[in-house]
């Protein structure tokens, strides 16, 4: 039997060739013929799948032709042959003449005491590549897990730390599925024995309160958003009750955020005495900031921290408010300078950098507050970013000229830079939700049109909050 055969297989010699070329052909991709003593006599491949010339193995001990950690499983299956005729398969590491190696799974054949061995083998390359990427599939989801496992651990930990009263629902049966401690105290109730009940009704509020929280929760799931509700928990403060629905399940979960609003109770009309107005303030959609002459803040409403994303009041309390502005000498500089020659400043536009460094587009309006001692100085806040997007936009898309106008009414308010830089915004965003609206929402194919990785493009969809569809 030889390797250089032109055919795809190379015939047996002897008697018994054309026999034992149907079988080969049927059953192996290599088979050995070997004397008693284990030696190859003849050798047949199937050049298809091993290309190289295999004489030099004849007259070597097969055994020697294997790698080292599995030539004891060579005499081995040579003794079993020996011991039953046929012996059970076993996988070798073969090496080739050119030094590469691959996995065989071979059986022996006993031919009889004198004419030796007949030794097949099947290439086990493909069943040896499976079970690699079967490996390697089970490491990556080992290592998804233990991510999984640590997001669920800081999950705990920032869910049962928070001052917060916060529950989570099965969305379509409004069953509790989780509570945090706060949530406990919130309703006297500890929270393992929360779990289980329907919010609100397993819990004592009044039927007013069951429907209006009813209708916020049907609300939130059907539409996504609904007004925030107020509610009384029979303490003498009022709560406020917002919810958000979370699609990662196929019917959805609700996070239920309750909020203790000290002083005040459900039932705002009409207005009780005595109402203080700073916790309208500190409650108020649009950031609010109090500072001395000098632009330092003394008080910070919760809007404004959100928008700064710094969450401790006191965390702010002293600093300027220019540190947070775009220029933070120069605008800080104009506002107070107009302040000071007209007594108020109304809708002077500027960007506000976050402590994250994220950037947003709001107009400031300031006044000095008379009377106050030391004097101060109310600055209202309006975040704008999302209306430079959609001003002028037809059908929900953004008109890209009229973006561009308004940038233009911008010159000599704001430097070359920032008019270059904003301009480079607003048509990075038209172009990336133009590819978003071509593929239908699909992130990953709208990456590729663009040319760009798909982390790339999801931190593009953040900075200009472009709703990215799909993912």
């Amino acid at each position: 039997m030889t390797g250089n055969s032109q055919s795809p297989t190379a015939p047996l010699t002897g008697t018994t060739a054309p026999v034992l070329d149907r079988v080969v052909r049927a059953s192996a991709d290599l088979v050995l013929r070997l004397d008693p003593s284990g030696r190859v006599v003849d050798v047949y491949r199937d050049s298809s799948l091993i290309e190289e010339n295999l004489r030099e193995w004849v007259g070597k001990l097969w055994a020697d032709t294997v790698l080292p950690d599995t030539r004891s499983k060579v005499g081995m299956l040579l003794d079993d042959a020996r011991a039953h005729g046929l012996s059970r398969t076993r996988q070798l590491n073969q090496t080739l003449p050119g030094g590469a190696d691959f996995p065989i799974g071979y059986t022996g054949i006993l031919l009889d005491d004198n004419a030796g061995f007949l030794i097949l083998g099947r290439n086990l390359q493909s069943l040896s590549d499976l079970q690699r990427r079967l490996v390697e599939a089970q490491q990556a989801l080992e290592r998804d897990y233990w991510r999984l496992r640590q997001m669920e651990t800081r999950y705990r930990l920032l869910f049962q730390r928070s001052s917060e009263a916060l529950l989570v629902l099965d969305a379509p049966s409004r069953r509790i599925l989780d509570a945090n401690r706060a949530a406990g105290q919130a309703f006297g109730i500890p929270p393992r024995k929360l779990t289980g009940r329907v919010f609100p009704d397993d819990l004592t509020m009044s039927e007013r309160t069951h429907e209006d929280v009813r209708r916020h929760l049907e609300a939130v799931r059907d539409r996504g958003r609904a007004e925030t509700v107020g509610l009384d928990l029979g303490s003498g403060d009022g709560w406020r009750l917002e919810a958000a629905v979370i699609r990662e399940e196929r019917d959805g979960i609700l996070l239920v955020h309750l909020q203790e609003i000290r002083g005040l109770t459900q039932d705002v009309t009409p207005a009780p005495a005595g109402l203080n107005p700073t916790r309208l303030l500190e409650y108020g959609p649009d950031p609010f900031v109090v500072t001395d002459r000098d632009a330092r803040v003394l008080m910070a409403n919760r809007a404004f921290r959100t928008l700064v994303q710094v969450p401790a009041e006191e965390d702010l309390t002293g600093l300027s408010l220019g540190r947070w502005l775009g220029r933070p000498g120069a605008d800080m500089t104009v506002l107070l300078t107009n302040l000071e020659k007209f007594g108020e400043v109304r809708l002077f536009p500027t960007t506000l950098n976050s402590a994250l460094d994220m950037e947003s587009e709001v107009e400031l309006s300031a006044t000095g507050i008379e009377g106050a001692d030391p004097p101060c100085i109310g600055v209202t806040i309006r975040n704008v970013s999302r209306r430079i997007w959609t001003e002028g936009a037809l059908s929900g898309h953004r008109d890209l000229s009229r973006a561009v106008e308004q940038l233009t009414d911008q010159v000599g308010k704001v430097s070359l830079k920032q008019l270059v830089q904003d301009t480079v915004g607003i048509v990075e965003a038209h172009f990336i939700e133009s590819a978003l609206k071509l593929t239908d929402g699909n992130r990953t194919a709208a990456a590729e049109i663009l040319g760009v990785s798909r982390q790339s493009l999801y931190t593009k969809l953040r900075r200009y909050d472009v709703d990215g569809g799909d993912t």
